[in-house]
């Protein structure tokens, strides 16, 4: 099975460099045009499948990229959720707090800890290991995408370590509970 996962689009949150979580924001105009181009990159893929976070902005980059195309919504898919830090500035946060969340995630502040997290989205690859699709297409966030490369590679990878843009893509390829990771493309760059 392959299985594409899709960043959302430039959000209002993105955009303004604020934390985001669970808060739903819309997608910015350039947000918009990412999806675009993520559905250029998508084009001649077909799909078995389509999932996707319940969040406004990761189904609209799905409607957009995957035009005509169904899809499942799940909360699994959800980026962490933050607690009372969601739609705080980035630069009201100290350096302090956000060493300490990468670690452990955000259950000081109402949120979810990393471990539940990291749970969360054990659960949907779990459910994708006893399904039968050949290509699946799921639309979530970027520390989704990032707990994933650390449950695959079974090592943490700092936030800077890795760059996942808005619309960028990870390809895995699924061998019946083996993940492998087969690209990391960021669409707005190409």
């Amino acid at each position: 099975m392959l299985i594409y996962f899709i960043r959302h689009g430039e959000s209002e949150t993105n955009l303004n460099i604020r934390l985001t979580g669970w808060y739903d924001t819309p997608l910015t105009e350039k947000g918009i045009e990412d999806a675009k181009k993520a559905g250029e990159f998508l084009k001649n893929v077909h799909f078995d499948k389509v999932f996707t976070s319940d969040l406004k902005r990761a189904k609209k980059t799905a409607d957009i990229a995957l035009p005509g195309y169904s899809y499942e919504e799940s909360k699994l898919l959800r980026e962490i959720n933050v607690g009372s830090l969601s739609n705080t500035p980035h630069s009201d946060i100290s350096k302090e707090t956000k060493k300490i969340t990468a670690k452990i995630g955000y259950s000081d502040f109402g949120g979810e800890s990393r471990d539940d997290f990291i749970s969360r989205i054990s659960l949907f690859m779990k459910q994708l290991e006893n399904s039968k699709y050949n290509t699946v297409a799921v639309f979530c966030h970027a520390g989704w995408m990032r707990a994933m490369l650390d449950i695959v590679t079974g090592l943490y990878l700092p936030r800077q370590s890795v760059n996942l843009g808005n619309c960028a893509i990870t390809i895995y390829k699924l061998n019946g509970t083996l993940w492998q990771l087969n690209g990391l493309f960021n669409i707005p760059s190409i």
